[in-house]
This record gives structure tokens, C-alpha cells and sequence, in this order.
């Protein structure tokens, strides 16, 4: 699970900016100007129904700031 959902930077950070990218998403903010330091992705390949999926997580960083339920206000 991607720790970003609980972060106070969640809305201007350029790795959620492309962790979302990655997931193809469109409700992403193309204005990121935040970079937080020490950032770890975990990135998992799995199949499902011979298909490949990739899933794209923040793990670690060092710059997280708790703020429960943050990426609400973002949607």
C-alpha cells in the first residue's frame, strides 16, 4: 500500500505525481513542485487472467508527514 494516502504532501509531491502517471490515472496534479527526500518505490509485477499488471507503492520516505485520509481532499 502506497504510504502517500496518508501524507500532508500528498497534493504537490512530484513521486506521487509519478507513482499516479504510472497508474495511469487522470485526477493527478501536473504542478507538482514538492520533492521529498529519500523516497522508496516498490514496484510488483503480477498476471491475472494472462494479463500483466504492475503496482506502483511508495514505501519509505523521509519527508512523510502523517495526515490521515489527506488524498480525500486530492479527488
Amino acid at each position: 500500500m502506497c504510504i502517500c494516502l496518508n501524507c500532508k504532501y500528498i497534493n504537490v509531491c512530484k513521486q506521487y505525481f509519478f507513482i499516479e502517471k504510472n497508474h495511469k490515472e487522470k485526477n493527478i496534479n501536473i504542478n507538482a513542485f514538492f520533492n521529498p527526500t529519500y523516497s522508496i518505490i516498490n514496484i510488483t509485477y503480477f498476471t491475472k487472467s494472462n494479463k500483466l499488471f504492475i503496482e506502483w507503492d511508495m514505501i519509505e520516505c523521509l519527508s512523510f508527514k502523517e495526515k490521515p485520509a489527506n488524498w480525500i481532499s486530492y479527488y
